[in-house]
């Protein structure tokens, strides 16, 4: 799930330690098996919603713009980044983290069911509806923007 060898033994050892802090409850557990694997599954969406909250702070502060662009369309092009940024923000958590594994990482449909457990069906719906939430809310800034003109 976390394609990062490294990052997973991180998240299977985190796991260790709560199941350890909550052995005395593991006795009740009809499943504990379950349970823990239910547990690591959770660990890695949560790696996975915090790597991508720092790759979008990355991709705001990424310059790497051709010389033959004018002052004027770097500005505007730091503009439009900074208003996307803002748009899938105001998403939901679920949408934006189908959002960004498929439009941003280029995951496969398989793979975002696996990290978060929807079906493939509930994944394209997801997805259609945050890309109709930014396409309406940009819209209307833009919109917005050009009454005034």
């Amino acid at each position: 799930m976390l394609k990062n060898e490294e990052e997973a033994k991180d998240a299977v050892q985190d796991t260790y330690l709560k199941i350890w802090s909550q052995k005395e409850k593991l006795n009740e557990l009809e499943m504990p098996e379950a349970f823990a694997m239910r547990m690591l599954k959770n660990l890695c969406i949560d790696r996975l919603r915090v790597n991508q909250k720092r790759r979008m702070v990355n991709m705001e502060e990424q310059t790497d713009l051709s010389e033959n662009i004018t002052p004027f369309q770097t500005v505007s092009f730091d503009n439009l980044k900074d208003l996307m940024i803002k748009l899938f923000q105001t998403l939901p958590d679920q949408q934006r983290m189908v959002i960004h594994l498929r439009d941003i990482e280029h995951c496969t449909y398989e793979e975002i069911q696996e990290v978060t457990g929807l079906t493939i069906n509930n994944i394209r719906v997801v997805l259609s509806r945050a890309r109709k939430s930014v396409r309406a809310n940009y819209q209307k800034i833009k919109n917005y923007e050009n009454r005034g003109n």
